[in-house]
């Protein structure tokens, strides 16, 4: 049992610590890509993961898991190798794809892999406890990347890409020396559509549900997505290469302790994280505004922010849905939306940026932000208004 957590630690840990996660945005800038051509890209990546999402279930559960994991992360090496080797717009979308393609084979896979093998050891009572370890060293392995970009960017992006690389190979040598189970449970996602159907169903009834669903898939696509642009903004902003990686480590650590603490926020009104929506948005708008080194400060205080609001409203979305049969159906509604928001978001930020650059860009995505903030604080203010009039 000891050996299995210390190889399953092992390949989550090295599958994380990828030096060229911060930076990439970049290297496409200084490879000459055009802001339409980078923004193709990461929709590219995006819809691979989302069209193979089914087919990925399909083999997941018929297939060796841990066969599936060691062939992805191959593929994922393959895919950055073509990165070293063609860094130009088709090597990079070759790349994107092969990522695109290992992001949906592992989505499911992993934790189901870790929840067969501790089943075959009567251990399945462990799971939860892994689980969080795991999502910790993943954070763990993305502080340090950021650092470690900071200290081999100035050697050129192809010592980055080799690092990286070499990083994947001991993830999927840990993962490879684990002895195979056959499989146990389902990674549910050969059923994605038959949950979508059923779970928009559901969500189309239940308005409550339905706000929610809508407001944390805006918030994650806003966000979560934007954040592929961060890199690029602070590097027009002034920030050396070397900083990025820095940057890059102090987003994460203030995502981590958002996390940690975003409990605490639960009792909060809708409106109070709506008004958070806002101040997202007006903080995006002031960093884009004066588009110096001084103002990143802004975007990490926006990433405690938007993490707070992903947590406590996501909590709040389970809660909402009262009966667990149709809780992945949820969760699968969510994931749609968020993937809709995504692909918009991209395209957004390829055309404006293509025309009028990346700094009027980003004030755009602030103004689209403040105006969805409002507009959720408006209808919050006018049922609060009924509420009062009901009552009187």
């Amino acid at each position: 049992m000891r050996s299995f957590i210390t190889k399953i630690y092992l390949y989550s840990f090295f599958a994380d610590l990828v030096f060229i996660y911060p930076v990439y945005s970049v290297m496409f800038v200084d490879k000459g890509l055009s802001p339409l051509q980078i923004s193709i890209l990461l929709m590219v990546w995006a819809g691979t993961s989302f069209i193979l999402e089914v087919p990925s279930g399909v083999i997941a559960d018929k297939y060796s898991r841990k066969t599936i994991l060691v062939l992805s992360q191959l593929v994922r090496i393959v895919g950055y190798m073509f990165w070293v080797l063609m860094p130009n717009f088709l090597g990079f979308l070759i790349g994107f794809i092969l990522w695109g393609i290992k992001s949906a084979f592992t989505s499911g896979t992993l934790e189901s892999f870790i929840f067969d093998e501790l089943k075959a050891r009567n251990l399945e009572s462990e799971y939860a406890k892994i689980l969080g370890r795991l999502q910790s060293l993943g954070y763990l392995a993305i502080l340090f990347s950021g650092i470690g970009a900071s200290l081999s960017v100035n050697y050129g992006y192809g010592t980055v890409l080799w690092i990286s690389i070499i990083s994947l190979i001991i993830s999927t040598l840990a993962v490879y020396l684990i002895p195979g189970t056959r499989a146990i449970a389902s990674t549910e996602e050969t059923q994605y559509f038959a949950l979508l159907r059923k779970g928009l169903d559901i969500s189309l009834k239940n308005v409550s549900i339905l706000q929610i669903i809508i407001f944390v898939s805006l918030a994650q696509a806003l966000f979560g997505a934007l954040d592929e642009y961060w890199s690029i903004f602070a590097n027009e902003a002034g920030l050396i290469k070397s900083g990025l990686g820095i940057f890059f480590a102090l987003y994460g650590l203030v995502q981590v302790v958002a996390t940690a603490i975003a409990y605490k926020f639960e009792k909060r009104s809708d409106a109070f994280f709506q008004f958070l929506f806002l101040v997202n948005g007006l903080l995006l708008l002031v960093a884009s505004y004066f588009y110096k080194v001084p103002f990143l400060a802004l975007l990490l205080l926006l990433s405690f922010l938007f993490k707070l609001v992903d947590v406590v409203m996501q909590s709040r979305l389970q809660h909402q849905v009262r009966e667990e049969s149709v809780r992945a159906t949820i969760t699968s509604v969510k994931g749609f939306f968020v993937e809709l928001a995504v692909m918009g978001l991209y395209l957004v930020m390829g055309l404006v940026s293509k025309y009028y650059g990346y700094q009027k860009a980003f004030i755009s995505i602030g103004y689209i932000i403040c105006l969805i903030g409002i507009t959720y604080l408006a209808l919050s203010a006018t049922r609060a208004l009924r509420g009062q009039a009901k009552a009187g």
